[in-house]
Parts: C-alpha cells; structure tokens; sequence
C-alpha cells in the first residue's frame, strides 16, 4: 500500500533511469569510437570529448534528481514536487485523471516492478503523472483511489439524458449486430463475470492467436531476415559458401520445395512467437463505469479508462482484413494518447462480426446504425474527374528522370499507367464503401478504399462541426463535412461529396446539441 504523505520515489528508479542513459548511449559510442574511430570531422573529433562528459553529467544527476523529487499522496490529489534550482510543484485531481496506464518491461519483471502512467486531458507533460519504477501493490492501490473518486468533467446531464431517451427508443439493434452475436460462439456470447461488476468480454485463444499471426502476414519477415543473413555471408567472403547453397537449393524440385516448406515452417513459428508476445495474455474486460485492456506475453501493457471519456469507436479493416473476414476495433479516447494506434486498438484481428457485436457488450450505451445511405451517383463521377496531383508529380518525375535503377525493364509510362489504374481502383472502392448515417443520439460514416474505417460517434462527443463545399461540389449539389472528436491530438473525421441535404441536417443535428448544452 502507498503512504499517504510525502513520499519519494523508489530506489529502483534511478537503476532505471542509468539503463535508459545505456541504451541510449551505447549506439553513440559505438558510432563516435568503433565506426568514425579515424574521422577527423568536426562532429566526431569534439563528440569523442563532449558525449563522455554529457554521460558522466547525466549519471551524476540522476541520484540528484531522486533526492529531490518527491510526491504526496492526498484524499483527493496527487501532488509531485521537485526542489532543484527553483521549487515546482504540479497538484492533479484524481477527478481529473481520465486513464491510468500500465508497463511491465522484462526489466521490471526481473525486479518485481512495474510503472505506472496517469493521464488527464492536459497537453504535454503537465497533465501526467509518471511513475517509472513501482510496486505492483502500490500501482494497484493508487489506481484504486482513481477508480474511487467520481469524475469531475462536465455531465452534459441534460443531454446524456435525452440521449439515453434516444438510446432506448431505438432498442431495435442493427440486425448485421444481431446476427453476429447469434452466430457467436456459445462461450464468447455470454462474458464470464468476475467477483460482482468485471466482466471479461474477449480473451484469444490458442486458435485465435494462429488466425492473428497469419493475418498479420508477420511470417513474411523470414524473407528479408534471410536474405540480411546472406548478404552478411557475402560480405564476411563467404561468397562460395553461399552461391554452393544456391546451386544445391536449385538443383532439382525437390530441394526447391523442401527450402520453401522449411522457410514456411520458420516463418509461420516466427509470426505466431511475435503475435503471441504481444497478444498471449490479452484480456478485455469491463466494470459499468471502466474498460480495461490488458495485452503482452513478456512486457505486458495495461490500460484503465472510464467509458464517458471515450469519444468515439472505429472498426477498420485493411485489404489483407477484409479477404480474410478479420476487423480492428479501437477507441478514441480523451487524454494524453502517445502512440494512439497502440493504445486505444482493443483487438487488430476479430472476425468483423464480432468486432460489431463488441461494441455494444463494452459500451452500452452505443449501437452500430443500420441501413446506411450511399453517396449519390453524381458523386462518383466527380471522384473520377477530380485529379490526382500524386499521379501528375510522379509522371513528370518518370518523364524527366527516366530513372534506370528499376528493376523491371518497363517504359517510364507502363509504371505511370499502372499508378493511375491503382488511383482509379481505389477511387472506385472508395465511392463503394462510402456509407453515411445519423438519428437523434449518434452519427455513423464509413470511408475508404482498399482500405475500410468505420466511425461512430455520441451527439454529445462531437466538439466542431465543419461544413465545406469547393466551386464544383457547389454545382454538383455536394458538400465535406468535418467531425472534430476531443483527443490529443484532435481526431478529425472527413466524409467528402454528401448530399447537401444532408449536409444541412447534419448542421440543424449539431445545432440543437449546442442549444441544449447551453440549456443546461
């Protein structure tokens, strides 16, 4: 258990700290006094005087720097203080804390350690607290006190309330959702409950993990590191040695299918190692006011976030996802997201619908809109004739340079025609998956091309609405509209070529939100 009280951060801390000036430096010297050993550079000559006097300055700061930084736990607050050159003290309300985050690197697991991360909605560093080396149960317990305490953002009560009014007239779901969680399996359809509120919604298993390594096509990362090896061999004069392999490798089908089949064989173990070492121990999990998300084998990575703090669900799928029937799920969420892909992803390999019908078990309060609309058919033909200014710098590029460094023995304009057939392509499927839907709670669009993004999105989470036409989409009847979703950074979502009308329903939707928060 934490002490309430001043505290100063863990001895470990600093072992941290002096790992972290490592493996940062380690590459420098190696750079500064092995590979530029007999420059006479500027930059090397003094970097051999000034990189050891910087490392000896930063080993000597760092117990400095523990001495004088401590932090107070508090009933209601965190309050970290640093007494250096000047004093600095930075309070945070556990009200205001909108994730608490989770690491556990190999280094920590080794020392019984973990860290902790607590996150508002502020810019930079001043709306986080870190803590990079702690005990489990101190992590756990000053997590509980965030847990504890009742959020202070702002309720728009008069609006979830409608919203919730909204929720429940439309009880019906969407039926793509209800299909999909008939069709789900009888021990993934009902979450297991634990103790009296978590409840576990996903856990992969062993056969889920096989589907995720060979979807995520990691396997083929044998075939570059092979080939790094051989070039390795080349290099160290092994240039016999290696072409002997090939020949022998080449010398009848057999050994040709057998190469392949072992490449295949290592890739495939490879791909399922590096899945199952992010993704082994992963676990969605819910409370009625939180979500959590645990995932990593070794190094483990754990988020904690309140539900009304997420602004907005994305289910996407790549080419490779949508041949194979997988979606992503992610969460964009309010608060300090370093690395957001990461972060706020629940799952990057579900069966599509599965990944609909996870909406509704985590948030409740959302439902996935059927019976979306298309873009009118004059919209395509704007899509095709708009152009394509990456088509015309590359074919100018190819036109002037004629670069000889291809591979293939083609004309420059083959390649500046197959660009512009893969333009076309995706401007086609783009128009094809284009889908747009709102009622009086939430709105829905859906874009892409080789690629799919679904987005959806609370009324109340929406912060700006942009509404925008150019002189042809004037003529046409058209309009872009821009959705602003609260995040770090903000997440702008763009539909391009609705239908006017819609564009003006779209403004009269926002607008009563807006007379509504000023209501309350």
């Amino acid at each position: 258990m934490i002490k309430d009280g001043r505290n100063r951060y863990h001895p470990m801390a600093m072992l941290h700290d002096y790992i972290h000036l490592i493996k940062t430096t380690v590459p420098l010297f190696f750079l500064a006094f092995v590979l530029k050993a007999d420059s006479s550079a500027w930059l090397f000559t003094y970097g051999r005087y000034i990189l050891p006097a910087a490392v000896i300055c930063s080993a000597l700061y760092i117990p400095v720097k523990w001495y004088t930084k401590t932090y107070e736990i508090l009933p209601s607050a965190i309050v970290v203080t640093s007494k250096l050159f000047t004093t600095s003290t930075k309070t945070i309300p556990y009200s205001k804390i909108q994730q608490v985050k989770r690491k556990t690197t190999w280094v920590h697991r080794l020392l019984g350690m973990t860290s902790l991360t607590l996150e508002t909605s502020a810019e930079g560093r001043d709306g986080t607290v870190r803590f990079d080396v702690l005990r489990p149960s101190e992590a756990s317990s000053m997590e509980q006190r965030v847990q504890q305490e009742k959020p202070d953002v702002e309720r728009e009560t008069f609006l979830e309330k409608q919203d919730q009014e909204n929720a429940q007239e439309g009880n019906h779901e969407q039926e793509e959702v209800e299909q999909a969680a008939a069709a789900t399996p009888v021990d993934q359809k009902e979450p297991r409950v634990i103790g009296d509120e978590k409840t576990i919604h996903f856990k992969p298993t062993k056969k889920d993990l096989i589907k995720a390594s060979l979807a995520s096509l990691s396997f083929l990362a044998v075939i570059p590191l092979a080939g790094s090896r051989l070039s390795d061999a080349e290099d160290l004069h092994f240039e016999k040695q290696v072409d002997g392999l090939f020949e022998s490798l080449l010398s009848s089908i057999g050994m040709i299918v057998g190469a392949l089949a072992v490449l295949t064989v290592i890739g495939v173990g490879l791909g399922f190692v590096r899945t199952y070492k992010k993704y082994g121990k992963y676990e969605l999990a819910s409370t009625s006011e939180r979500i959590f998300i645990t995932k990593g084998a070794w190094e483990q990575d754990y988020l904690s976030v309140r539900k009304d703090h997420v602004q907005a669900v994305l289910i996407e799928q790549s080419l490779m996802k949508r041949l194979l029937g997988f979606a992503s799920l992610k969460l964009v969420i309010a608060g300090e997201n370093e690395g957001e892909e990461e972060v706020t992803s629940v799952y990057p390999f579900l069966p599509v619908k599965r990944a609909y019908s996870l909406v509704h078990e985590v948030l409740p309060d959302y439902r996935v809109l059927g019976n979306m609309d298309r873009l009118p058919r004059r919209a395509f033909y704007l899509r095709l004739l708009r152009p394509s200014w990456i088509w015309v710098a590359v074919t100018a590029g190819l036109y002037f340079f004629k670069p000889g460094s291809l591979f293939i023995d083609l004309p420059w304009w083959a390649f500046s025609s197959a660009l512009f057939v893969i333009i076309v392509l995706s401007r086609i499927q783009g128009y094809v998956h284009s889908r747009f839907q709102m009622d009086d709670t939430f709105i829905q669009f859906q874009a892409g091309g080789f690629t799919k993004t679904l987005y959806l999105s609370k009324r109340s989470k929406v912060i700006e609405l942009e509404v925008s036409r150019n002189y042809v989409q004037q003529k046409s009847g058209l309009a872009s509209v821009k959705l602003i979703n609260r995040a770090n950074p903000v997440r702008e979502t763009i539909m391009n070529d609705v239908p006017d009308e819609f564009a003006e329903r779209l403004k009269v939707w926002y607008t009563h939100q807006t007379l509504k928060r000023k209501a309350s």
